[in-house]
């Protein structure tokens, strides 16, 4: 019998009926946490082989040596910011995500909100509701088909993005600074400076995981680059843009609009100022979000969880450098 210890509590994935029955095919259990502090972490997941984790307490190096059973941490969903991996790395311990979650709908979304934006479908939405029938204003609406997209971050997501973007008419170039120029090539993307990308494309759309390189990729110096009446489109993660700066932009102009699905402080705050910003259309961090890449993301924390319980070892592990010494020898 191996356990799996369930950190944090997601109304949205309770009642983890798929998990439990496939992990006790295997001979596990599902233990469902709903911790809010390390402490109590640490103290009810005694024993657990396997933790998954889909926001907070984070995984940290106190947690890990606390639990010298643990071998494996997953995290619900493609970033995995919220553990410590050096420490993992150090002590043994296997991290993994789930890559492929979520990869067509956050693609599908970004083309929504570059659509919604393009056309200012919500500001007309919201003034007919007001009880207006507010005129097409000139210089405000441009054809998307011709215009240039520029992505930056040419994984998998930003890969769907190009792809659903050519078939719009967009001329999509991308950056990455992990891939090289054939491989942004074969994934849809024109290879181009950072630098270029900011002051050619009309719009750019972030997909970059958060780590020490990407906080506040986006900063002030950044959006003065963008081409002036450009769009900012982001769906990776709030901290990798400075919110002031994207503001201020929009504020005094230069930029277009916003699509925002993703914020420097999640939930956002009633009182942000984001909030009531002239042209930016926000979601809530749901860009990932369909029935079907829910169930996707739940197949794939199970398929990872197993395959390491079953060889030692999983695909979407994220420290291969751990191979070499984990923590519990392979097949234990």
């Amino acid at each position: 019998m191996f356990t799996v210890f369930q950190v944090d509590r997601d109304d949205s994935l309770e009642p983890f009926a798929y998990e439990r029955a496939r992990l006790a095919d295997a001979g596990g259990e599902l233990v469902v946490g709903g911790c809010t502090t390390e402490e109590e972490l640490i103290e009810m997941a005694k024993g657990a082989r396997v933790l998954w984790l889909a926001w907070k307490p984070g995984v940290t190096k106190t947690v890990l040596a606390a639990l010298p059973t643990v071998e494996l941490v997953v995290r619900w969903g493609v970033g995995f910011e919220q553990i410590d991996v050096a420490a993992a790395t150090e002590m043994g311990v296997a991290v993994a995500n789930a890559p492929s979650y979520g990869t067509h709908d956050v693609a599908e979304h970004v083309i929504a909100l570059l659509m919604a934006g393009s056309r200012r479908i919500p500001w007309y939405q919201q003034q007919m509701i007001e009880g207006a029938w507010p005129p097409a204003m000139p210089g405000t609406m441009h054809r998307v088909s011709g215009r240039q997209i520029g992505i930056i971050g040419v994984g998998r997501i930003g890969a769907g993005v190009a792809q659903r973007a050519a078939g719009l008419g967009l001329d999509v170039v991308g950056y990455d600074e992990a891939l090289s120029p054939e491989e942004i090539t074969s994934r849809g993307a024109r290879p181009v400076s950072l630098e270029q990308l900011l002051r050619t494309s009309d719009f750019v759309s972030l997909h970059v995981p958060l780590n020490a390189s990407t906080g506040h990729l986006i900063g002030a110096a950044q959006v003065a680059q963008m081409k002036p009446g450009a769009a900012l489109i982001n769906a990776s993660r709030g901290k990798v843009v400075d919110t002031d700066a994207v503001i201020e932009a929009l504020n005094n102009g230069h930029l277009a609009w916003a699509g925002l699905d993703v914020f420097e402080q999640e939930p956002l705050p009633a009182d942000a100022t984001i909030r009531a910003t002239r042209n930016v259309i926000m979601t809530p961090h749901v860009a990932g979000y369909s029935d079907e890449s829910w169930q996707d993301l739940r197949s794939e924390m199970v398929r990872t969880t197993l395959d390491w319980v079953n060889s030692g070892w999983a695909s979407t592990i994220v420290n291969p450098d751990v191979r070499s010494h984990l923590r519990i020898a392979q097949g234990n």
